[in-house]
C-alpha cells in the first residue's frame, strides 16, 4: 500500500514537475519583461489551494494535466474568461511590443529544453543499456528465417526509414502494416541486404514482427528460488559475462549456451557491482518446457519509447525526431490512421510514468526528459491555442504593425481550446479503454512458441510478465 501510495506521488510530482518549469518560463519572462500576470497555476479546475501576492494568484488545480499563466496582454479575450482570470480591463491595459510577446512564448518550451539537459546528463551517467537493432533471436519456422535474417544481423531501415532502435522498428512496422509491401534492409557480416515483405508475410495484427526479437544485454532480473540460478548464487543485476568458456555478449547467446550445459555443472562468470565474480550453476531440463533453464528472467527492458543511452545532445535529439516522425505520420497519407491509433492522452503517460518507475529511477529520468522535448514541440507547433499560436499573432502584429483583432484571437484560441480538451477527453477514455482490456493487449504482445518457450521481451516488459530461463 505504501509503496502504492508512493509511486503515486511520484507520478504528480515528476509530471508536475514538467509543467511547472513550462509556466514557469512564461512566467518569468513575463515579469521581465512588464506584462499584466492575472494567475499562476499548477493543474487545471477547481483550486485545491490559492493565495495571491502582489495581485498575482498563485494556485494549485485539482487535476495534475496541466497549467497555465494567466496573461491578458497576450489572450485579451481568450482562455482567461474559460479559466475565471478576467479581472483586469482590458482597454485599459498598455500595449505590449511584438517581440516581447514571443519571447514569453518561446521561453515555456524553451525552459522544457533546458531542463531536459540536466535529466539527460543524470541518464548518460547510469548504467543502462544502449538502444540498439541487433537482432537476438529469429524463430526457424519464420518467414524472416526462410529470408535469410540471422541472429546477430543489425536492422537499419523499414522502408527507407532508417531505426535507431527496437521501438522505431515497432513504430515503422506498425505505421506500414497497412502498406502492399515492406522493405526491411539489415547489415549482415558486413554487406547490406533487403527483406521484402508483401501479403500474409506482413503480420497486419501483429506488433513488431512475428518470429523476430531485438538482442538483449544478458543482464539478470527476477532470480527465481529453489531453482538452478537461485541455488547457485546468481542474483539480481547480475551481467552474465562468460558461461563455460564462451563468451557472452547477448541474451539469445546466453540462452544457447544454457541448452550446451544440461544437468552439467558449469562456470558462470559474472559482472556484479564491478567485480568478476565466478559460480557453479547447474542448468536443469525442464520437461514441461521442453528445454534446459535455470530460472532467471533478463533485466533490460525491451522498446521503450525513451533513450537511455547517449550522450545528453544525441538523447534530446532522439527525443526530437521520434516526436517530428510522429507529426510527419500524421500528415503522411497511408501512415495517418495508424499514427492516430497510437496517440495516447493523459492516462497514457500517467501509466507510462508507473511502469517507467517500476524499472528504476533513472528510466523515470528518462521519460520525463522525453516529456518535456515533447512538450517544447508540441507547444510550438502554430495553433492558435498553443505557444505557437501566439508566436505567430505576434509575428503577423511585428511584420505588418497591426494587431490580429481580439475577437479573432479569442475566437481562434476558444475554438482550439475546446478541440484540445475534446481530443484529451477522447483519447483519456481510449487510454482506460485499453487499460482495461489488458488481456486483449497482452494477447497481441504474446506470441505462439517456436523454439522458445518464454514470452519475448517486449512482452515481458508490456506485462510484466517474467518467464524462466
Amino acid at each position: 500500500m505504501l509503496e502504492t501510495l508512493f509511486f503515486i506521488a511520484m507520478m504528480i510530482f515528476l509530471f508536475g514537475i514538467t509543467i511547472f518549469v513550462h509556466e514557469f518560463g512564461h512566467f518569468i519572462v513575463a515579469k521581465k519583461c512588464g506584462l499584466v500576470i492575472e494567475a499562476f497555476s499548477i493543474g487545471m479546475g477547481p483550486a485545491l489551494w490559492k493565495k495571491e501576492v502582489d495581485g498575482i494568484v498563485y494556485k494549485i488545480g485539482a487535476f495534475p494535466i496541466g497549467g497555465y499563466v494567466s496573461l491578458p496582454q497576450l489572450d485579451p479575450e481568450g482562455m482567461e474568461k474559460m479559466q475565471g482570470e478576467n479581472e483586469n480591463d482590458r482597454k485599459a491595459l498598455p500595449d505590449v511590443s511584438p517581440w516581447k510577446k514571443i519571447a514569453v512564448a518561446v521561453a515555456g518550451p524553451l525552459c522544457n529544453i533546458l531542463f531536459a539537459i540536466p535529466l539527460a546528463l543524470i541518464v548518460s551517467t547510469a548504467e543502462k543499456a544502449p538502444d540498439n537493432t541487433i537482432v537476438g533471436y529469429v524463430a526457424t519456422n519464420s518467414v524472416f528465417h526462410a529470408k535469410g535474417l540471422l541472429p546477430g544481423d543489425e536492422i537499419i531501415a523499414i522502408n527507407g526509414n532508417e531505426v535507431a532502435s527496437w521501438y522505431d522498428i515497432m513504430v515503422e512496422k506498425m505505421l506500414a502494416k497497412d502498406s502492399d509491401r515492406i522493405a526491411i534492409d539489415y547489415r549482415s557480416a558486413g554487406a547490406t541486404n533487403r527483406i521484402e515483405l508483401a501479403g500474409e508475410e506482413i503480420q497486419k495484427d501483429v506488433i513488431g514482427f512475428d518470429g523476430v526479437d531485438q538482442a538483449l544485454r544478458p543482464l539478470l532480473a527476477d532470480i527465481r528460488s529453489g531453482e538452478p540460478a537461485g541455488d547457485g548464487g546468481l542474483k539480481t543485476g547480475d551481467l552474465v559475462m562468460q558461461i563455460g568458456d564462451k563468451p557472452i555478449q547477448y541474451w539469445h547467446e546466453l540462452t544457447g549456451a544454457i541448452q550446451a550445459h544440461r544437468d552439467e555443472p558449469t562456470t558462470f562468470t559474472v559482472l556484479r557491482n564491478d567485480k568478476t565474480v565466478a559460480l557453479t550453476i547447474t542448468p536443469r531440463f525442464i520437461e514441461e518446457y521442453n528445454k534446459v533453464m535455470i530460472g532467471v528472467t533478463p533485466g533490460d527492458p525491451n522498446a521503450l519509447p525513451w533513450s537511455m543511452s547517449g550522450n545528453p545532445i544525441t538523447q534530446i535529439k532522439s527525443d526530437a525526431m521520434k516526436i517530428f516522425r510522429l507529426l510527419k505520420a500524421l500528415t503522411t497519407k497511408g501512415e495517418a490512421k495508424q499514427a492516430a491509433s497510437g496517440l495516447g492522452g493523459p492516462v497514457a503517460i500517467f501509466t507510462m510514468i508507473w511502469f517507467a518507475l517500476k524499472l528504476g529511477l533513472p528510466y523515470a529520468i528518462g521519460l520525463i526528459r522525453f516529456i518535456n522535448i515533447n512538450l517544447a514541440v508540441l507547444n510550438l507547433l502554430p495553433l492558435p491555442v498553443l505557444d505557437g499560436g501566439h508566436i505567430c499573432f505576434a509575428l503577423w502584429e511585428g511584420i505588418t504593425r497591426r494587431k490580429v483583432h481580439p475577437k479573432v484571437v479569442g475566437t481562434l484560441v476558444n475554438l482550439f481550446a475546446i478541440l484540445l480538451i475534446s481530443a484529451m477527453l477522447f483519447l483519456s477514455w481510449r487510454d482506460v479503454d485499453r487499460n482495461w482490456n489488458v488481456g486483449r493487449i497482452f494477447n497481441v504482445f504474446k506470441k505462439a512458441p517456436v523454439e522458445q518457450v518464454e514470452p519475448t521481451p517486449a512482452a515481458e516488459a508490456a506485462a510484466e510478465a517474467p518467464t524462466n530461463e
